[in-house]
C-alpha cells in the first residue's frame, strides 16, 4: 500500500525545520526564480553561498582551479560591489550561461534557505512558480513526505512565497485529494484560495511593491509564468577539504516523471479583459507608501548617512 502524501511547510528561513523526505525551496522574488532561469539558458552549476564575501572566496577558489565562474546576486536587492550580475532574471543571457557555466550566487534570503535545506540531509530541490508542476512531480519521486520552504523576507514569511507554496499546494490536492497537510500548509493553502487572481495578488507583496519601486517591474511579471518550463534544480554536496561543497545542477530531463497537468491558476483580470499594463496603476498607492517607509529604513534602501542595524550597531 502507498503511503499517503504529507505536506509540511516553513513560512520563512528563520524557522526550524521538520522532518520530511524532500525539501522544495521557494523563493519566488527572485532567487529561486533566477536559478531555474539560470539552468533554462544552459548553465551547468550554481553554487550558493551565504553572504556576498563567501561568495566572492567561493568564486576566486573556483577560478584557481581554472573554471570561468559568474558571480551574481544581491544585498538589499542590489548587486553587491565586484559582482557580474544582480539578482535579476532578465539580466541573465543565453551566451553568458555558454561562456561561463559555472556560477556562484548569494541572496538576502534565497541562498541561505537552500543551504538551511541542505544541512538536513535530505534532497533539496530549488522551485519557483516557473517550474511547476515539474518540480512537485520529481520531489514525489524522492519520498511522501513533501517540505516547502518558504525563503521569506528578513527572517519573517513573505506574502509571495506562502501564495506560491499554497498554490503548490492545491496542484498537489488535484493529483492526491486525500494529502495530509500541516498546520502551516494549511495557512499557506487558505492564502492561495483567498486569492483571486495570482499575478495581481503576487504584485501587492511587500517586497514586490519594494522591487517596482527601484526599477525592477519586469521582473515581477517574469516569476508570475507557471508551467514555463521543466527545468528542476536539485542540490548537492561535493567534498571541499574536510568539509562539504554544495552545487545545483539541472535534473537530467530522463530523470523526470511525466508531466503531472493541473488546472492553471485563476487569473480573473485576464476573464475581465484587464491588461497587465494597466494593473500596476492601482497599487501606485502603495508603492509610494512602502517607498516613504523604505526611504527611512536602512535595511529596505541607503539613500545616505550612516547604516545601522537595530539596537544600535554599525554595519561595515
Amino acid at each position: 500500500m502507498a503511503k499517503p502524501i504529507e505536506a509540511d511547510v516553513v513560512l520563512s528561513c528563520s524557522e526550524s525545520l521538520p522532518a520530511v523526505d524532500v525539501w522544495l525551496v521557494i523563493d519566488v522574488l527572485r532567487a529561486m526564480t533566477v536559478i531555474v532561469r539560470w539552468f533554462e539558458l544552459g548553465g551547468a552549476e550554481l553554487y550558493p553561498a551565504d553572504s556576498p564575501d563567501s561568495a566572492r572566496r567561493l568564486a576566486q577558489s573556483l577560478s584557481q582551479d581554472g573554471l570561468s565562474t559568474l558571480l551574481m546576486g544581491e544585498e538589499n536587492a542590489i548587486a553587491p560591489q565586484g559582482f557580474d550580475l544582480g539578482n535579476s532574471p532578465l539580466e541573465l543571457t543565453k551566451e553568458l550561461a555558454v561562456s561561463r557555466p559555472q556560477a556562484v550566487m548569494a541572496t538576502t534570503n534565497g541562498t541561505r534557505s537552500l543551504l538551511k535545506a541542505a544541512a538536513t540531509g535530505v534532497p533539496v530541490l530549488a522551485a519557483c512558480l516557473r517550474n511547476v508542476p515539474a518540480a512537485l512531480d520529481y520531489a514525489l519521486l524522492r519520498g511522501s513526505r513533501i517540505g516547502l520552504l518558504c525563503a521569506g523576507r528578513k527572517g519573517r514569511p513573505a506574502w509571495d512565497d506562502t501564495l506560491c507554496a499554497g498554490f503548490m499546494l492545491s496542484l498537489l490536492q488535484q493529483k492526491h485529494p486525500d494529502l495530509r497537510l500541516a498546520d502551516s500548509a494549511r495557512l499557506a493553502l487558505l492564502t492561495w484560495q483567498s486569492s483571486r487572481d495570482l499575478r495581481a495578488s503576487l504584485a501587492s507583496a511587500d517586497h514586490a511593491v519594494f522591487l517596482n519601486c527601484i526599477g525592477y517591474g519586469a521582473d515581477i511579471a517574469f516569476a508570475c509564468e507557471t508551467d514555463a518550463t521543466d527545468v528542476v534544480p536539485e542540490l548537492h554536496e561535493l567534498p571541499d577539504g574536510d568539509g562539504m561543497r554544495a552545487v545545483l545542477r539541472r535534473v537530467p530531463a530522463d530523470a523526470l516523471p511525466p508531466r503531472s497537468r493541473f488546472a492553471p491558476p485563476r487569473s480573473d483580470s485576464a476573464a475581465s479583459g484587464t491588461s497587465q499594463a494597466a494593473r500596476p496603476q492601482t497599487e501606485l498607492p502603495r508603492f509610494a507608501s512602502l517607498l516613504q517607509y523604505a526611504q527611512s529604513d536602512a535595511d529596505h534602501l541607503f539613500l545616505g548617512g550612516s547604516r545601522r542595524k537595530k539596537y544600535g550597531r554599525s554595519r561595515p
